[in-house]
C-alpha cells in the first residue's frame, strides 16, 4: 500500500459528507483571514463575504485545524434527508 495514498474503503461503504468547516478571505485592509465555520454557518459566511461585512466575519473563530465530528456528518445527512423529502 502507498503510504502517500488515502486509505481506500471497502467497496459499498457509503460516503460521508459535511458542509465545508472552514473559508479563507481578504478583508479591505488586505489581511488575510482563515475562519472555522460550524456545519450550518457556511452561507451566511459567504453572504457576509460577498457584500463585505468584514465585521460579521471578523465574529466567527479563527481556523485552527478543528476538524469534523461525527455529528457534523450526522447534520449534513440529515439536511440531505429532508431536501429530498422536500422534493419529492
Amino acid at each position: 500500500m502507498d503510504p502517500n495514498q488515502p486509505e481506500s474503503k471497502p467497496s459499498g461503504t457509503p460516503i460521508r459528507t459535511a458542509e465545508p468547516n472552514n473559508m479563507q478571505y481578504t478583508d479591505d485592509k488586505g489581511v488575510e483571514h482563515s475562519i472555522y465555520l460550524p456545519q450550518g454557518t457556511m452561507h451566511a459566511a459567504y453572504e457576509h463575504l460577498q457584500n463585505k461585512r468584514w465585521a460579521e466575519l471578523a465574529k466567527f473563530e479563527p481556523y485552527t485545524n478543528q476538524g469534523y465530528t461525527e455529528s457534523d456528518f450526522e447534520r449534513h445527512a440529515e439536511k440531505e434527508r429532508q431536501e429530498s423529502q422536500h422534493a419529492k
